[in-house]
């Protein structure tokens, strides 16, 4: 036996008729009341705060993409000075009637404390004044003691030309060696800062307009901090 229930208005009294209505309307209202307070208790206004933040820390990734960029163009161009200062160093014995062998290597030896320096990245702390010189003079004992092992390497090959100077000899021009890599290579760095803080106070107005006060606080720092970069830089060009 299968019993079928129909619910039909007509046939109800209109007391439960008002009496189901009254109870509807009050779940709805009751649905809303606890809507409200879990709104206002749990703070869903935060919604819009995680947007802010979404599209903060979306803003904050492109600018550290576009910061990048630069900073992987610097080390490029600082290769690339680098490896300019071998004809630098070719001049130097331009008029020395050494051994081939060891012209044809020197230059490559030399230059390897150099691209360890480049390889290393530190110059925006290394070339500041408190750690100019003793980075210079670091860098100036390592290619010391390549040339010096190289020269004596030189004099053990038998060779119909004279044998690279020594170390006491050439120091001096070598030092220079040294002076000009570091002015080019402060240049290019100085370039650099002044590439990312165009960026910079791009993204500042942004995060200003925002309303986005802690990363601005942090772009505002970071361009204090490079136009800072840039004033020591200016004195080693």
């Amino acid at each position: 036996m299968q019993g079928i229930i129909e619910a039909n208005f007509t046939t109800m009294p209109k007391e439960n008729i008002i009496v189901m209505f009254v109870g509807i309307a009050g779940l709805i209202i009751l649905i809303t009341v606890v809507i409200f307070f879990l709104v206002k208790k749990l703070g869903v206004r935060n919604i819009g705060s995680i947007q802010l933040e979404h599209r903060g820390l979306s803003t904050e990734h492109s600018m550290n993409n576009e910061t990048k960029d630069a900073d992987d163009a610097c080390r490029r161009q600082m290769r690339q000075i680098t490896d300019n200062i071998k004809i630098h160093i070719s001049n130097i014995f331009a008029g020395m009637a050494i051994c081939p062998i060891a012209r044809l290597t020197i230059s490559s030896v030399i230059l390897k404390p150099l691209f360890a320096s480049v390889g290393n990245n530190h110059f925006t702390t290394e070339l500041m004044p408190e750690r100019y010189e003793a980075y210079r003079v670091r860098i100036f004992e390592m290619i010391k003691d390549e040339y010096v092992a190289l020269a004596s390497f030189s004099k053990e090959v038998q060779c119909a030309r004279e044998a690279l100077p020594s170390w006491e000899i050439m120091k001096d021009q070598f030092s220079e060696c040294v002076n000009v890599w570091l002015k080019r290579i402060s240049r290019e760095v100085m370039q650099c800062c002044e590439k990312k803080i165009l960026v910079y106070r791009k993204y500042l107005a942004q995060f200003l307009a925002a309303k986005d006060e802690y990363r601005a606080g942090i772009v505002r720092e970071v361009i204090e901090k490079n136009d800072k970069y840039i004033v020591v830089l200016k004195t080693r060009i």
